[in-house]
């Protein structure tokens, strides 16, 4: 039997937006998509269709996210938050928003998730997302986010099934230095409704930030070595992304993300570089 593959049009889509001048409007132009699954995306939209799904997407500009599709369900009307900060204090499961922030790590980074960070470099967190869900986020995009609180199995906050958009690019930020002792900090809030830090560490909490540190290779495992300044608070740093692996005794200082590595029930501190170029 000859298959007969379905053609999807997708007809002008008008949104009024409200702003203190009046009303704007923002408009699609038509386009035609294969039902047996094709993507259309530009600056300021996206709309994708998979077998069995008519079509569903978004239109957005920096004030409104607007959705359209047959199938795509009712959009929960996200809890905007102010920052990162205030976004990690919240309860596992609260579908929220932030805005503004900046990305630390590109998409081909890292599998499966990304960092952003506040300008003030602050407060960072992971964003929970596939490399061809966010394939144009680069180190400096600035990015609006929306999705559901979680944390991973070492205990660290994330945002989970998120909606990202691109608005703009930015310098890439420059990682905040810090001696081994300092990396991860004490607990931020009450977790759960908060963010874990190292067991029995001490000062401010770092974990999702872009930080810069240094030591001797003291030992190694599977997929990570352990450096130590001499403060005797080594750092588990990740080899995942990395061409060649330092060896035991070299010196070396390493940028990457502030995060938390479980060992049965301690949390060590622990360094993800992005790329061969951050280690030296």
């Amino acid at each position: 039997m000859k298959k007969i593959r379905t053609v999807i049009l997708i007809a002008l889509l008008t949104v009024g937006l409200l702003t203190v001048a009046g009303a704007e409007e923002y408009a699609i132009s038509w386009y035609s998509v294969n039902s047996g699954s094709g993507d259309i995306s530009g600056g300021d939209y996206n709309l994708s269709v998979s077998v069995g799904q008519s079509a569903a997407g978004f239109a957005n500009s920096a004030d409104f996210l607007h959705w359209t599709g047959f199938w795509s369900g009712e959009v929960p009307n996200p809890q905007v938050v102010a920052g990162i900060g205030a976004a990690k204090i919240l309860p596992e499961g609260m579908f929220i928003s932030i805005s503004g922030n900046i990305a630390t790590s590109a998409a081909s980074d890292f599998d499966d998730f990304f960092y952003v960070e506040n300008d003030r470099k602050t407060s960072g967190i992971r964003v929970a997302a596939p490399p061809g869900a966010i394939a144009d986020l680069v180190r400096g995009s600035i990015v609006n986010v929306l999705g559901v609180l979680g944390v991973t199995s070492d205990g660290e906050r994330q945002l989970m099934g998120p909606i990202v958009i691109v608005v703009g690019t930015d310098q890439p930020l420059n990682p905040v230095a810090m001696p081994n002792r300092s990396v991860g900090g004490s607990d931020f809030g009450l977790p759960p409704s908060g963010q874990l830090g190292v067991t029995d560490a001490f000062g401010i909490n770092t974990i999702g930030l872009l930080i810069k540190t240094w030591g001797r290779v003291i030992g190694s495992g599977a997929g990570y070595v352990m450096i130590d300044d001499g403060s005797n608070s080594p750092v588990r740093m990740d080899t995942s992304t990395l061409a060649t692996i330092p060896s035991e005794s070299q010196y070396i200082t390493v940028i990457g993300i502030s995060s938390l590595r479980k060992s049965g029930s301690v949390r060590l501190r622990a360094v993800m570089p992005r790329g061969q170029s951050d280690v030296e």
